[in-house]
Formats: structure tokens, sequence, C-alpha cells
């Protein structure tokens, strides 16, 4: 993608000399009117650019919502899908959940480690979390060793299940070589409720859960 961007000038300047030739044969051999097809020609090549520039402003705004070391989205597009989401499923009368996720320990990779490798087992972590949602999931990188996952159209029973086979996994491939797990908090966002107030109640699911580690705390009274 980056090469066609690169040489994408020099690709439109080829095929306006080309244009020009054809319009110059045309008009010499086949008594076509070289003015239309000099206006043909331009709208060509003003098409072409509409195109270019809508595929890389396109680019530009995948990459301002990707996170540059898991590939995961970033924090600013959980805000961004949440409110979707949430006016989604007020229309449609179905459930959002929202997770918080924090590693375990995972300071203690970059201590003994270094950063790059620390930067590794995130990437393998976030492979794990995007393996195990739904394709409907929306999986975000929030910062540090922190991550979030929109359930959308999921109660709560369903997103807390599906973060126990995260939290599963993770165990079952890091605690014996990195001494890793994960903690998570999971709730259901309701109609009415404020993303601020949203995130202020799962973050504290979330502490509770690290008080003990490896362990997954969702609102207990919702799951019956």
């Amino acid at each position: 993608m980056r090469v066609f961007y690169n040489y994408a000038p020099l690709a439109l300047a080829v095929l306006g000399m080309l244009v020009g030739l054809a319009g110059y044969y045309l008009d010499m051999v086949l008594q076509i009117s070289h003015e239309s097809l000099l206006w043909a020609g331009i709208t060509l090549l003003l098409c072409l650019a509409g195109f270019m520039t809508g595929g890389l402003i396109r680019r530009l705004d995948l990459t301002s919502h990707t996170d540059p070391v898991t590939c995961l989205w970033n924090r600013r597009y959980f805000y961004r899908r949440l409110a979707e989401e949430k006016i989604r499923a007020n229309r449609r009368k179905t459930p959002i959940c929202v997770a918080m996720i924090d590693i375990d320990n995972f300071k203690t990779i970059n201590d003994k480690y270094g950063h790059a490798a620390g930067d590794l087992v995130l990437l393998k972590l976030a492979a794990i979390f995007k393996n195990t949602v739904r394709t409907t999931d929306i999986v975000t990188r929030w910062g540090g060793d922190e991550f979030a996952i929109i359930f959308s159209g999921a109660p709560l029973r369903e997103a807390y299940a599906v973060m126990e086979q995260i939290r599963y996994k993770v165990e079952t491939k890091f605690n014996s070589s990195y001494g890793l797990a994960i903690s998570a908090g999971v709730i259901p966002l309701g109609p009415d409720q404020a993303v601020k107030d949203l995130l202020l109640t799962v973050d504290q699911a979330l502490y509770k859960a690290k008080v003990q580690k490896n362990l997954v705390i969702a609102q207990a009274d919702l799951l019956c």
C-alpha cells in the first residue's frame, strides 16, 4: 500500500500523457474532437485522484484508531464504537457488556526481559483475546497492560463465560513460564447509563479482581 501511494503521482502523470497522445491520434486520424477527449481525460484523472484521496483518508483513519504494538483497536476507537453500539442496542433492545482487563505482574516482564519481550507478550495476549471472542466483539488496547472488550449483543452471563475462557487460556499459556495471569471486571451497560459511569463501575470490578489476581469479577446478582 505504501508503494502505491509513493508512485501514484508518477502513475497519474504517465496516464495523463497517454490520454494526451490518444487524443492527438483520434483527433488527427479519426477526426474525433480533441477537446471532448481532453475533458474526458481530465474527468478520468479527477476520478482517479478522488479514489486515491479516499483510500488515503481511510488508511489514515484506520491508523489513528489502531494500536501499533498489538494491532488491536485503541482507546479512541473504543469510545467511538461504544457510543455506536449503545445507540444500536437501545434501538434493538439488545444487551451490551464491557470488560476491563489488566495483566497481572506484567511489569516483571519488562524489568526482567526488556520492553521488546514485553511487547511480544502483549502481541500474544492480544491474539488470545481476538481468537476467543466473537467476530462481533470489539477488542481494544486501553493502554499499557490494560485492555477492554465490548461484547455487543451479549448478556452478562455470556460475556462472563468468554472472559473466564480468556483467563484460563492466559493462565495455561503464561503462568508457568512468565508468572502472568489476567484480572478482569465485566459489567452490563444500562440503557440510560452514561459511558463515564460504566467505566467507573467496571474499573471498580477490575480493582476488586486485582486484589486476588487471576480472577474475573462480574455483577453476581445479574448472572442469575
